[in-house]
């Protein structure tokens, strides 16, 4: 039994619908095996407003679509720093092993490619050269890998390498490269790490902000962001999560549970990016 298809997603920050593919997976549990024989029941309770939405994804059959296009620089990084993509062809050919190739040349359109390109081109090529020279010029300008366009040549640099193994986003990347400085306070620190892409989805409700003005003044650190921005209220819930303060809302222990998941595997990224690039004492105060 499902009672209630909404379900808070802390990297969200918002209330959600279960998924429809989450709602298979339970209700694919119902019933005993070797004891119910005519099967198990399953019942979702929900508004009337999403009645029909659970109902046809249920009955009908849709097919699902690759969302690798918007995690694909960060893969292409990950498998430049592996090695197992050096050029521009490589990774082209990388590229038509994966589902989202399958599904490119299955439903076209549903992924932007005209539908004369793919008459013309039915493998294609050149739709995929595009989309991964786009992701290499940006990867190279974030300075994570090395893409000299002339040879297709791509390398990979010590901040791709760890930016993969800790899991770092393009976008967190880009968002710290206007923010370190190798004379950064605490303070400073904690704002990069606050404005990590892992966060971008955090919102300051109405009704938090009385409980979030009494963590800011027992802050340690300085807040250098207004609590209406997600940059303050990750800040302020770093910093109460590492002081130990019981919260109230449980919106905000949820968002608390999800800050300190990522916050270690950010800092630990930042720990090693500055060793890197030998700022000791940048280093020193991540730990």
């Amino acid at each position: 039994i499902i009672k209630g298809t909404q379900v808070y997603d802390a990297q969200k920050g918002a209330f959600v619908d279960v998924g429809v593919l989450d709602v298979q997976q339970i209700f694919g549990r119902a019933g005993r095996p070797q004891y119910d024989t005519n099967g198990g029941e399953g019942i979702i309770i929900t508004t009337h407003a999403k009645l029909q939405f659970y109902l046809s994804m249920l009955v009908t059959q849709a097919p699902i679509e690759s969302k690798l296009v918007s995690a694909l620089c960060d893969h292409l990084c990950a498998e430049v720093s592996l090695g197992t993509v050096s050029s521009l062809k490589e990774a082209v050919v990388w590229l038509s092993y994966t589902y989202l190739y399958v599904r490119m040349c299955r439903n076209p359109l549903a992924y932007g490619i005209p539908f004369e390109q793919s008459t013309h081109d039915p493998r294609l090529l050149a739709w995929r050269t595009e989309l991964v020279q786009a992701m290499a010029r940006r990867l190279d300008e974030a300075r994570m890998v090395r893409y000299h366009a002339p040879s297709g040549s791509i390398d990979p640099t010590e901040l791709g390498r760890t930016a993969s193994h800790f899991y770092l986003s393009v976008e967190t990347i880009e968002a710290f490269s206007g923010l370190w400085h190798e004379r950064a306070s605490e303070a400073d620190i904690l704002y990069t790490l606050c404005s990590a892409s892992e966060f971008s989805q955090m919102k300051v409700r109405e009704e938090e902000m009385e409980e979030m003005e009494e963590l800011l003044q027992a802050c340690p650190l300085t807040v250098k962001a207004s609590l209406a921005e997600k940059e303050g209220k990750a800040s302020v819930l770093t910093q109460a999560y590492i002081s130990g303060t019981a919260l109230k809302s449980a919106a905000l222990v949820s968002d608390c549970s999800f800050i300190a998941q990522s916050a270690s595997r950010i800092a630990r990224g930042l720990f090693a990016i500055a060793l890197s690039k030998s700022w000791i004492s940048y280093a020193q105060k991540v730990l």
